[in-house]
């Protein structure tokens, strides 16, 4: 019986340390819980920015294809997006883009996820205007400081808003510092516009002019 007793207590030592284990063995993917609110700062003056490619796997995409179409189409888009926004991130910092399982110890990483990808109507935006068939384009976006942690993010916002006052300025109504819920999108004059290309542009200027609050 005390032998028993002692292989119980030893399979369950065994359990528990697996468990552990494969607890501080994660695969290190983004998108995980903010840090505690006491650490919610970026290191300012980042000696580089990295970005990951934004996920594509969720979200609405209302383009108008299915099947091989749909998933050719999410590539490209991934790809330029993410192209123009290392353009304009990197007049702030140096900017490369950089899969999130090789990342170095120092600078800020963007992660993000396309929320809502609409074509709208050219027709509509034609004939009609005034903002009839209008586009959208709404994204999540979660920007990590390496220094502090490759898992937890500091700072979160959501773009794609228009602004009322139809502005296409950059950083005309930008997330005050601080900002770290996704409930409350960020506006930066996204104005009305057409098409998904403009809409690309104008989500890179958002993100870049928050951004800029923290260097």
């Amino acid at each position: 019986m005390p032998r028993f007793a002692t292989l119980f207590a030893c399979l369950a030592f065994l359990a528990v340390a697996t468990a552990l284990f494969l607890t501080g063995c994660g695969t290190g993917s983004i998108h995980t819980a903010p840090l505690p609110s006491s650490r919610v700062k970026l290191t300012p003056n980042p000696p580089h920015i990295y970005i990951a490619p934004f996920d594509t796997s969720t979200g609405k995409w209302l383009v108008a294809r299915e099947g091989a179409d749909l998933i050719n189409y999410k590539e490209d888009f991934q790809t330029n997006f993410v192209r123009q926004l290392e353009t304009r991130l990197s007049k702030l910092a140096p900017t490369e883009q950089r899969w999130v399982n090789d990342l170095p110890d120092h600078g800020w990483l963007v992660a993000g996820e396309f929320v809502t990808v609409f074509q709208g109507s050219r027709a509509l935006r034609t004939a009609v205007g005034g903002g009839m068939g209008q586009t959208t384009l709404q994204t999540n976006v979660y920007v990590y400081d390496l220094n502090v942690s490759k898992t937890q993010y500091v700072l979160a916002f959501r773009t794609g808003v228009p602004d009322s006052n139809g502005d296409t300025g950059a950083g005309s109504g930008s997330a005050p510092a601080g900002l770290s819920a996704l409930g409350e999108p960020v506006s930066t004059g996204m104005g009305l516009g057409s098409g998904l290309k403009l809409d690309t542009t104008r989500t890179c200027r958002e993100i870049a002019a928050v951004l800029a609050q923290y260097l």
